[in-house]
């Protein structure tokens, strides 16, 4: 081969380098700095550009040690004139003493003498964020694995004017006086101790362009979220996550949202609370994972008419929404509702995605009958056992089925249980303007997996023009 070839071939084998520096930081912003400062081995083109990028991706895994960690990153900082995102992740399966006594070494290096670092565990972290404000950062990812490391965090990203993106986990919030975040878009707050619920209040409604908001209680979060009150114009994109430790909550919590921009709304409650939902757009997806407390410390909802009245008022806020998804937690509590008083209806809802177990199956008309304009039905079953058979009545159709539903999709794979067949039957024989059943099979021996699917295929169809879709998993 030529020497011109030759050249010619090694120039196509590595376009990359040839690259502009500010194309390659912008590549190399989208991934850890573990990671951009491996690429600094390829040739001595890519020695140094990792220096040059507005980004600290960090995990204390990445090091031996905390002091490394440390070490590393005041380095970096120093040396950085902008930083546009900082996110470092302490988790490591470290003891919390053998960061501490970390951090004690550390006490010289950074000015400190050992009473005032062992006093103040949060120094380093604090420096390492209010470096980042100073810097002008927009994306701030702090991360803790063990919430108790840090006593509290800087009070400087209250008021940081540039910061886009703040996302916070198991970490500590002092209460402030000013709060302000004119340019926050995004802000998930996963597992944070907060000095009250007016503070949180205050810290979501000092983001006049919020457009996403995550809010978590963890299970071990060391902190009792009573009233959670979201008011935003802005809010797009809403999830409120309030799992928790059963024996903690004896009374109610109280969860109020008035975000009328809302275009996602996800909750996911496993205690008992009562919502308040003003404004909803009907154009909203919803995801509702709401158990209503079954627990033995709250009466049943059958001997309950004010659980009765807080479950009738939650889903009569949602009766506007044209898109659902629930649980089969929350599909037992409105099981459990409908045999004491009708459910409100849903005259809107388009869309419903929903979890059946076994035993709800016999209730799916009723619920079928509350959503009279249904247009789309998916289905997912749970629990569902080979010799169960589940008889649904015919005797009087939801509207639905009988003139607007068109699409039926069950997700979780058929194995050819009865109480299956029996599903797929009632909705063929009831669907009149059907126009598509999708389910897929499990995967069986290949004479049982035709057997299932033309049973299935075989089955009367009320609506002529219904096509029947059976896939394997």
């Amino acid at each position: 081969m030529s020497e011109r070839g030759t050249s010619c071939c090694r120039t196509e084998e590595d376009r990359i380098s040839f690259l502009p520096d500010d194309l390659l930081c912008e590549i190399l912003s989208h991934v850890p700095t573990k990671t951009g400062i491996m690429t600094s081995v390829l040739s001595t083109r890519w020695r140094t550009i990792w220096l040059s990028i507005p980004l600290l991706d960090l995990h204390t895994d990445d090091f031996p040690n905390f002091t490394a960690l440390a070490s590393f990153t005041s380095w970096f900082l120093d040396g950085s004139s902008c930083l546009h995102k900082l996110k470092l992740a302490f988790g490591s399966v470290r003891t919390i003493q053998d960061i501490s006594n970390e951090l004690l070494k550390l006490s010289f290096n950074f000015g400190k003498n050992i009473q005032d670092i062992s006093n103040e565990p949060s120094y380093l972290m604090t420096k390492w964020i209010n470096s980042a404000v100073t810097r002008k950062v927009q994306h701030l990812d702090i991360t803790f694995l063990y919430p108790w490391i840090v006593e509290m965090m800087p009070l400087s990203i209250y008021t940081c004017e540039t910061i886009v993106s703040l996302k916070l986990c198991n970490v500590s919030l002092a209460d402030s006086e000013n709060v302000s975040l004119p340019c926050l878009k995004i802000m998930h707050l996963v597992g944070n101790v907060y000095t009250s619920n007016a503070f949180l209040e205050k810290l979501i409604s000092s983001c006049p362009v919020l457009e996403e908001l995550t809010v978590v209680r963890n299970r071990d979060t060391e902190y009792d979220l009573r009233v959670l009150r979201v008011c935003s114009k802005s809010l797009k994109s809403l999830v409120v996550d309030l799992d928790g430790r059963k024996c903690w909550y004896r009374d109610f919590r109280v969860v109020v949202i008035d975000a009328p921009g809302l275009n996602n709304l996800r909750l996911r409650d496993n205690q008992f609370t009562s919502y308040v939902i003003s404004n909803l757009s009907s154009s909203a997806k919803v995801d509702i994972d709401v158990s209503f407390a079954k627990r033995s410390s709250v009466p049943d909802m059958t001997t309950s008419s004010s659980k009765r009245s807080v479950m009738r008022s939650f889903f009569t806020m949602l009766s506007s929404v044209r898109d659902m998804t629930i649980s089969q937690t929350t599909l037992e509590g409105i099981c459990l509702y409908l045999k004491h008083e009708p459910v409100p209806q849903f005259p809107y809802l388009i869309r419903l995605h929903a979890v059946l177990y076994s035993s709800d199956l016999r209730t799916l008309p009723n619920i079928l009958q509350i959503c009279p304009n249904l247009k789309s039905l998916v289905l997912a079953l749970s629990y569902l056992r080979m010799e169960e058979l589940h008889v649904f009545s015919s005797s009087s159709v939801p509207v639905c089925l009988r003139s607007s539903l068109e699409c039926v999709e069950i997700k979780t794979p058929i194995r050819g249980a009865v109480t299956e067949i029996e599903l797929v039957k009632y909705l063929l024989e009831n669907s009149a303007v059907l126009r598509k059943f999708k389910m897929c099979l499990r995967r069986r021996r290949m004479n049982e997996e035709s057997n299932i699917s033309m049973k299935l295929l075989r089955l009367r169809r009320c609506s002529p023009s219904c096509e029947v879709v059976v896939q394997l998993e």
